[in-house]
């Protein structure tokens, strides 16, 4: 009987061990979710104030910025490589004939994010064109830092 009890108790420890890790997963997915919201938030206050309209967010767009991010923290550097590539899958995803991109890293927040590229230029043209849908790709680093992409286009 103690051999049962201390068995069970064990598949019950790897258990709860398992799922903890997979939560700490889903915490962090969360936590981008809620970033990549409030960055697309933000951007349309911005938007409104300047008398343009709000942007559409993208599900597929945001899949797209996504994967350049992974890229970004992969190479260890912001960058626009392959962005033609990036507007090619939203040509043939959702008929783009325009688009542009936002990239940064390591700030903490979306407002700190979203600051810096109001703060540049070209970052802030961006924002202002004429896009009517954005995708947002948010990721953390193995150190804790984040990576933005944030992709604007037009049909």
């Amino acid at each position: 009987m103690l051999f049962k009890y201390t068995f069970v108790t064990l598949i019950a420890t790897f258990f709860f061990i398992s799922c903890s890790s997979d939560s700490s997963d889903n915490l962090n997915s969360e936590e981008n979710t809620s970033i990549t919201q409030e960055i697309h938030e933000l951007i349309n206050k911005y938007r409104v104030s300047k008398g343009k309209s709000q942007l559409i967010f993208s599900k597929d767009a945001s899949s797209i910025a996504l994967k350049h991010t992974k890229y970004m923290i992969n190479v260890k550097k912001i960058s626009h490589d392959k962005f033609d590539d990036r507007f090619k899958e939203l040509q043939n995803l959702d008929n783009a004939i325009g688009a542009a991109e936002n990239v940064a890293s390591h700030q903490k927040t979306a407002n700190q994010v979203v600051q810096n590229w109001i703060n540049s230029n070209g970052h802030r043209k961006n924002i202002e064109g004429n896009y009517s849908h954005t995708g947002i790709g948010v990721e953390k680093n193995s150190s804790g830092n984040y990576y933005f992409t944030q992709l604007f286009y037009s049909k």
